[in-house]
């Protein structure tokens, strides 16, 4: 996928996945952004156990020595290293094929040139399109086309048959 990378994630992707990987880690994205005094520096990583805070704080002593060395960055930023959460980014084409089945939102630009949003059942990648179903209908989004894509959490049916609030005890 050809998602616009900032120059500074374009100069540090390599080296920090290397690093990321050899800690038995998955980096999922890099994103930077900011002016000034705000710039800031986000990785996200994941593994199949999931992520702790420890695990984030271990690697954020790793690759802030990495940046340091690399110094892609003029003066100050925040560095974070994060979990990519329930709303993870879909940012490889390999990532529709591994989450096949799972809802998936994608923001893209028709060949008309209008941003649209649509989300539904991921059915996977071929042909150079991502495959949906959104509201009963089998979508084919061209990965040239996609600005933005990743999971959507399912509050009612993920949390179970009760839901994510807990009944209570009428008894």
């Amino acid at each position: 996928m050809n998602i616009r990378k900032h120059p500074v994630v374009r100069r540090i992707e390599a080296e920090v996945e290397q690093t990321v990987n050899d800690f038995g880690y998955e980096l999922v994205q890099i994103k930077y952004g900011g002016e000034g005094g705000g710039r800031t520096l986000t990785f996200l990583i994941d593994r199949k156990e999931g992520i702790t805070a420890d695990d984030c704080s271990a690697m954020s002593r790793r690759l802030s020595m990495l940046i340091d060395t690399l110094n892609p960055i003029p003066g100050s930023y925040t560095l974070i290293v994060s979990s990519p959460g329930l709303d993870r980014p879909l940012t490889r084409d390999g990532d529709f094929e591994r989450f096949v089945g799972q809802q998936a939102a994608i923001r893209h630009r028709t060949q008309e040139g209008e941003r649209r949003t649509d989300t539904g059942l991921l059915l996977g990648l071929g042909d150079d399109a991502v495959t949906i179903e959104a509201d009963g209908e089998t979508l084919r989004i061209p990965l040239m086309e996609i600005e933005e894509a990743h999971l959507v959490y399912d509050w009612e049916t993920d949390a179970g048959p009760e839901g994510a609030l807990p009944q209570e005890d009428e008894s």
